[in-house]
């Protein structure tokens, strides 16, 4: 058999005929050594169930979540609730609103919550309870953060941000403000990386620094400027020193972004781009962080789209990710993410419900993990070639896996479909087995695809079962001479 290059980074997009290729549920893992291989492919972790926010709080899922380091703190609905510690001591407070967008940031004894109408404060230390922000100058901002000692908050509508007094969020100058005005366009979010703000506004973004002065300490980094806008307010996430986000170029495009120190880069590459700038809305989308292993991944869905997509820090390679067995692509159950005590939370859109994301666990809070991969084209010079056995090499024997919910799979399968007309339709599915628990020397291969000038393979599992595939082997021959292409 003859190892081919199967797997790749590329995504199907603006013609299946220059790639057909789809990640799934899976991630790639580069192995330095390259003991058996050089690229490794890992089911991505399943949702795990933690907890859910007590009295009362059922159905409306977290608009938004933040970790201090006394607690954790959310708007469920209408309300801010105080949860210290988990699912111990929780008290909340009625908010203006209900739906839209919002946002909770922590100082080492304050959380402010903002929501569109209002501002709420919980304090930490005595006396210990919610307060409201009597005259808050940022009056409907969605946005806010903590950073070098100042709470900041944005003016909707305006090129206006607003500092608090020091580490009192409580108290804010009515003299304390500054405008983003690089360029003539609005704030629409502000944040803070490593000690310096960040103003994100609809076509530019804009970096201050602590100067010390009053009644407002932070003076702008005119140098930094960047023109790239902020395209979804909520798809800012903070991930290893860094901030991911949806970007938008000055002509309206939409790409995703990486803030690393004051330099903007984009991380998305042309396929995904292709797919996005495709999507009715891009305004929705929400985003999370979570690490598996040395794995740092940006998750982002797109909720009108239905669309969930993974970008793993660690490889530079995006995939996608969905929760249930839908041939069609859906979202992903997780929806924001927060860390408390060491730990990453990540909510659910659809309810009140908190998880960790766990490579041990197969399932999504008992819910099947499709596991897809449509291959690299597979030809030779455009002859027409003949394949007679695909292998996978495979962790196999993984069989029965107490997963909640579900039966538990005591003879794991997957499947394997071929494509000779670049993915526009499919052979029937063919069935094999990853072995009974124990059964490691069990072989994942498939016979006789007959000929063509094209191969593609698409390769799914929704068993709850450990997915590993380290390479993948054709047994291939080319025609005669007269048979070929020219």
């Amino acid at each position: 058999m003859k190892t081919v290059a199967l797997f790749g980074g590329s995504t199907r997009s603006k013609s299946s005929v220059v790639s057909s290729q789809r990640r799934l549920n899976v991630y790639f893992e580069n192995r330095p050594d390259g003991d058996k291989t050089k690229v490794a492919i890992y089911g991505t972790p399943g949702m795990l169930y933690a907890y859910s926010v007590p009295n009362g709080f059922v159905t409306p899922p977290a608009r938004s979540m933040a970790g201090a380091s006394f607690g954790m703190f959310y708007i469920i609905g209408s309300s801010f609730v105080a949860n210290i510690p988990l699912s111990s001591v929780t008290s909340s407070i009625s908010l203006g609103s209900s739906v839209g967008n919002c946002s909770i940031t922590a100082s080492a004894s304050q959380v402010l919550a903002v929501d569109g109408l209002s501002a709420t404060i919980y304090k930490s230390t005595s006396p210990i309870g919610f307060y409201a922000v009597n005259s808050f100058p940022a009056a409907g901002a969605v946005t806010c953060t903590y950073v070098s000692g100042f709470f900041v908050a944005e003016q909707p509508g305006t090129q206006q941000f607003w500092v608090s007094n020091f580490n009192d969020g409580t108290m804010w100058n009515p003299l304390a403000f500054a405008s983003a005005s690089a360029y003539p366009d609005t704030i629409l979010a502000v944040d803070n990386l490593s000690g310096i703000l960040i103003t994100f506004s609809t076509q530019h973004i804009e970096f201050w620094t602590n100067a010390g002065t009053t009644p407002q300490p932070f003076a702008p980094l005119i140098s930094a400027v960047n023109e790239f806008g902020l395209a979804a307010i909520n798809s800012r996430v903070h991930l290893d020193q860094s901030i991911c986000f949806l970007g938008q170029t000055r002509t309206g495009k939409v790409q995703f972004c990486q803030i690393i120190g004051y330099n903007i880069s984009v991380i998305s590459d042309s396929d995904i781009d292709s797919i996005i700038n495709g999507f009715s809305v891009k305004s929705d989308a929400v985003g999370l962080a979570y690490q598996a292993d040395s794995h740092k991944f940006y998750q982002v869905s797109f909720p009108t789209a239905n669309r969930t997509f993974l970008y793993d820090t660690s490889t530079r390679i995006w995939s996608e990710v969905q929760t249930g067995p839908s041939i069609a692509p859906t979202r992903h159950l997780g929806n924001l993410s927060a860390v408390y005590n060491g730990v990453t939370y990540v909510s659910s859109y659809t309810q009140n419900a908190f998880f960790t994301m766990d490579p041990n666990t197969y399932t999504d809070n008992g819910t099947l993990i499709p596991r897809e991969i449509v291959t690299r084209h597979v030809f030779s010079g455009f002859n027409r070639i003949r394949i007679s056995l695909v292998y996978l090499d495979m962790e196999t024997g993984v069989g029965s896996s107490n997963q909640l919910f579900l039966a538990i799979p005591d003879n794991p399968q997957i499947m394997l479909q071929s494509s000779k007309d670049n993915g526009r339709t499919w052979s029937a599915e063919r069935w094999v087995s990853l072995g009974m628990i124990g059964q490691y020397l069990t072989r994942v291969l498939w016979r006789r695809f007959g000929s063509s000038r094209d191969y593609l393979f698409k390769i799914r599992m929704t068993d709850p079962v450990k997915f590993v595939i380290t390479d993948g082997a054709i047994k291939i021959a080319e025609r005669p001479a007269a048979d070929k292409l020219g």
